[in-house]
This record gives structure tokens, sequence and C-alpha cells, in this order.
């Protein structure tokens, strides 16, 4: 089973764009806290489409604190150089909003779960 759940804040707003069919991509990156270094977050890149990039685009913004439920996925490259290059990133299957609607995320960390599902 691949499944994992991250939660984080959002290193900068999400960008959203569309497949040539139409389909809503939206792309960000978590900062998650590394118990081995508390000063150096973990970076995840996260993918969400559909419904629930469309909803990650309107609603949360850079410093949003949100939990990604999604699966891992893997890629491998080589640039033009001949260097090989490796990625893993999440696609998200849902996304909740813990920053409450009505606070930006500096105000604190009260957490009231909305979000969306694919």
């Amino acid at each position: 089973m691949n499944t994992t759940t991250i939660i984080g804040r959002l290193g900068q707003d999400p960008e959203l764009r569309y497949t040539t069919s139409g389909t809503p991509v939206a792309t960000f990156r978590l900062a998650v806290p590394n118990p081995r270094d508390n000063d150096q977050p973990d970076w995840i890149p996260i993918t969400a489409l559909g419904k629930v990039a469309e909803a990650v685009a309107e609603y949360v913004s850079k410093g949003h604190q949100v939990a990604v439920t999604g699966r891992l996925t893997s890629s491998e490259w080589d640039d033009p150089n001949g260097q090989r290059h490796f990625k893993l990133e999440v696609t998200a299957r849902s996304i909740d909003f813990l920053t409450p609607a009505n606070r930006t995320a500096a105000n604190g960390d009260d957490t009231q779960p909305i979000g969306a599902t694919a």
C-alpha cells in the first residue's frame, strides 16, 4: 500500500496551471519539521490534481498549515549534460486546511480542519 500523510506549512503560494486537456494541477512545497535539525525543515514537493488543485489554489497560501494525504511518486531523468536526477514527491488525494479561513498563517495555530478530496 502506498499511502502517506504529511502535515506542514506551505513554503510559497500554490502554482495552479492546466494540462492541455483542461485538468487543473497545483504544485507547492511543504515545510515539515526535521527532527534531526530543528532549524532546517524538510521540503516536500506536493502535486494536486482536479478539484483538490482548485481548492488549494483558492483557499491556502504561503505559511498556511495543511495535512496532505496521498501517495509517494518517484521519477528519474537525465539532464542535457547526462547527469541522472531523481525526484520523490507526494501526489495528493486529499488536503485538509488546518489554518482557519478567517485567520492568516501568522495569527496562530488554532486548527479547524476543512479541505478537499479527489
